[in-house]
C-alpha cells in the first residue's frame, strides 16, 4: 500500500489557522484565501509562531491568497485606493468612469501591488515616470504579522523599501496613488513577418535611441511553441497625436508592417505583450545596444527553442530623480532585455544560458550589471538585482519587521507567499 503524501502544514496550525480566519476566508492545501486584513495578519503570525515560512507554493510552505482583496476606490481629488489583489485593468476602468486614468504597470494583468513592489515601469513610464514614484500610501502585514499603513510621513524608511524593493518586506493589502488627468494616447501594435526581423530590429535601435519622453516603446522577436516565428514593436506617445504619427513614421517608414493598430487609446487600453503567461525568464540591463548586440539578440531569438526575446527602451521619467527616493535600483539603464522560456528544466537552463551569454558579449554596455535569472511572470525589471547599498538596507528593515524571518525566502520574482501574480 502506498504512503500517503505528507501534510502541507503541519496539523495543529492548519487547526489553529481554521480557528483564527474570518468566516469569508478559507484554508486549503497549504494556500490560505484571506477574505479581509485581518486573515493575512492571522496567517503571518502564526505562520512565526510554528516557524513555518511563507512561501511561494503550496507544499513549500504557506501561501497567502489576497484575490479577494478587491476594493477598488476612486476620488475626484485625482487619486485611489485599491485592494491588494486589484489588477490594473479593473483599476483603469473604474478611474476612466470618474475621467481619470492610470499610469498602469508593465502589463493590464498585473496587480497594482505588485507595480509598486516591483516599480512598475509600463509603457507610459517614460513620460510619467514609474508606478512606485506615484503612491501615497501602502498598507502590509509585515512578517511580524502587524498590519501597517506606511507613508512617506509617518514611516518614511519602510515607504523608501516597499516601493521598488520587491515583496520582501510584506503582503500588501492595499495601495492609494495618484492618478493622471484622463489624458489619451497614440500607441498600438505594429507586426512584421520573421523575416523583416533585422531589418526592423536595426532600424528601431537608431530610432528608439533618439525618441523624447514622450514615447514608450518595446520590440518583441517571437518564437511560438506553434505557428510562425513573428516580430512586433508596441509605441506609445503621450504628445500631441499628430506628432507621435510622425514619429512613429520614422519607424514604420523604413520597414513598412504587415499589421498596424497605433491609434488614439486610453492610457488603460495599450493591451498586453504575446509573452508566455507561464513562462520563467532571465534579464539583462543595457546602457546601449552597440550594432553587433543587436545581431546577438537576433541570433539568440532564432534559435531552436521556443522562447520570447524583449528589448523594452527605458530613460526619460525612469531615469529622473523622484520627489521621494525608493529602493528601486538601476533607473539609469537605458534599455532592458528579457529572454522568456519554457518552465521546464532544460528551457530554463537554455534561457538563462543565452541571457549570460548576451552579458559576456556586451560586456561595458551591461554597466557592471548582474544578469536576474529565474523569474516568474512579473514583467518588472529594474528591482530584480538591486546594487549592494540596496540590499543592505532592505534587509536591515526585513530584520526589524520580521523577527521569525517567515518572509526570508520570498524572492523578488514572485512574492512573499502571494498568489496569482502577473
Amino acid at each position: 500500500m502506498p504512503l500517503a503524501p505528507p501534510p502541507v502544514l503541519p496539523a495543529d496550525l492548519a487547526a489553529a489557522l481554521r480557528g483564527r480566519l474570518s468566516p469569508g476566508a478559507h484554508l486549503a492545501d497549504g494556500v490560505v484565501s484571506a477574505a479581509g486584513p485581518g486573515d493575512v495578519v492571522a496567517a503571518l503570525r502564526l505562520a512565526g509562531r510554528y516557524g513555518v515560512p511563507v512561501g511561494r507554493a503550496a507544499g513549500r510552505g504557506l501561501v497567502v491568497d489576497v484575490d479577494a482583496l478587491d476594493e477598488v476606490t476612486v476620488s475626484p481629488a485625482g487619486w485611489a485606493r485599491v485592494g491588494g489583489g486589484v489588477r490594473w485593468r479593473r483599476l483603469a476602468e473604474a478611474a476612466a468612469r470618474c475621467g481619470l486614468a492610470t499610469v498602469t504597470g508593465p502589463t493590464p494583468n498585473e496587480r497594482v501591488a505588485d507595480a509598486v513592489t516591483g516599480g512598475g515601469v509600463g509603457p507610459l513610464a517614460r513620460t510619467y515616470g514609474p508606478v512606485s514614484d506615484r503612491v501615497r500610501a501602502v498598507e502590509l502585514v509585515t512578517g511580524d504579522g502587524v498590519l501597517r499603513r506606511v507613508t512617506a510621513e509617518d514611516a518614511p524608511e519602510l515607504f523608501w523599501g516597499v516601493r521598488g524593493g520587491g515583496h520582501g518586506l510584506g503582503v500588501v493589502t492595499a495601495v492609494e496613488l495618484d492618478l493622471l488627468a484622463a489624458p489619451t494616447v497614440h500607441a498600438g501594435w505594429l507586426q512584421w513577418a520573421a523575416a523583416d526581423a533585422a531589418a526592423v530590429l536595426a532600424r528601431w535601435r537608431t530610432w528608439s535611441a533618439a525618441l523624447p519622453p514622450q514615447a514608450g516603446t518595446t520590440l518583441l522577436l517571437v518564437r511560438p511553441p506553434t505557428g510562425p516565428d513573428g516580430v512586433a514593436v508596441r509605441f506609445a506617445w503621450t504628445g500631441d497625436h499628430a506628432d507621435g504619427a510622425e514619429v512613429l513614421d520614422g519607424l514604420r517608414g523604413a520597414v513598412p508592417p504587415r499589421r498596424d493598430d497605433v491609434v488614439v487609446r486610453r492610457p488603460g487600453d495599450l493591451g498586453t505583450a504575446p509573452v508566455p503567461a507561464d513562462g520563467v525568464e532571465s534579464s539583462l540591463l543595457l546602457d546601449r545596444l552597440p550594432a553587433a548586440g543587436a545581431d546577438a539578440l537576433l541570433a539568440a531569438a532564432r534559435r531552436t527553442t521556443p522562447r520570447t526575446v524583449e528589448l523594452r527602451l527605458l530613460g526619460g521619467a525612469v531615469g529622473w530623480v523622484p520627489e521621494r527616493g525608493s529602493a528601486l535600483c538601476h533607473r539609469e539603464a537605458r534599455l532592458a532585455v528579457r529572454v522568456v522560456g519554457g518552465a521546464g528544466a532544460e528551457q530554463r537552463a537554455a534561457t538563462w544560458a543565452c541571457v549570460e551569454e548576451l552579458a559576456a558579449g556586451l560586456g561595458p554596455d551591461t554597466g557592471g550589471r548582474e544578469a536576474a535569472h529565474g523569474v516568474g511572470p512579473s514583467p518588472d525589471v529594474l528591482a530584480r538585482t538591486p546594487t549592494p547599498a540596496v540590499r543592505e538596507r532592505l534587509a536591515a528593515l526585513a530584520a526589524a519587521t520580521d523577527p521569525h524571518r517567515v518572509l526570508e525566502g520570498a524572492g523578488r520574482s514572485g512574492g512573499p507567499g502571494v498568489r496569482g501574480l502577473g
